[in-house]
């Protein structure tokens, strides 16, 4: 699945459009690549493991941010993976 996203620089001023592809690998977790916007050339996978009533989520990849150095990257791509982390956990507790 290919979407256009519209989302925040990391200083929360700016918005921007974004392309991603996700390749999704159900149950086991998903792709994901960005293919135009600041991220460009960013890949990661993300894995899920089943562990009783929890499941534990692997994220390896490459994180690339124009314009920003490598610790600044490390925090934007941290801060992305929690607000997808937030998202999720929002949407599970309304699960029925």
């Amino acid at each position: 699945m290919v979407v256009e996203m519209d989302a925040k620089s990391p200083d929360g001023k700016t918005t921007f459009k974004q392309t991603a592809k996700f390749t999704f690998n159900p149950p086991k977790g998903f792709d994901m690549e960005f293919l135009s916007g600041p991220m460009v050339g960013t890949k990661h996978t993300h894995t899920y493991t089943p562990m009783g009533d929890k499941t534990k989520v692997e994220v390896a990849g490459e994180f690339k941010v124009q314009g920003l150095d490598e610790q600044a990257t490390k925090k934007a791509a941290l801060a992305l993976l929690e607000e997808f982390f937030n998202e999720d956990n929002t949407a599970l507790k309304n699960y029925k």
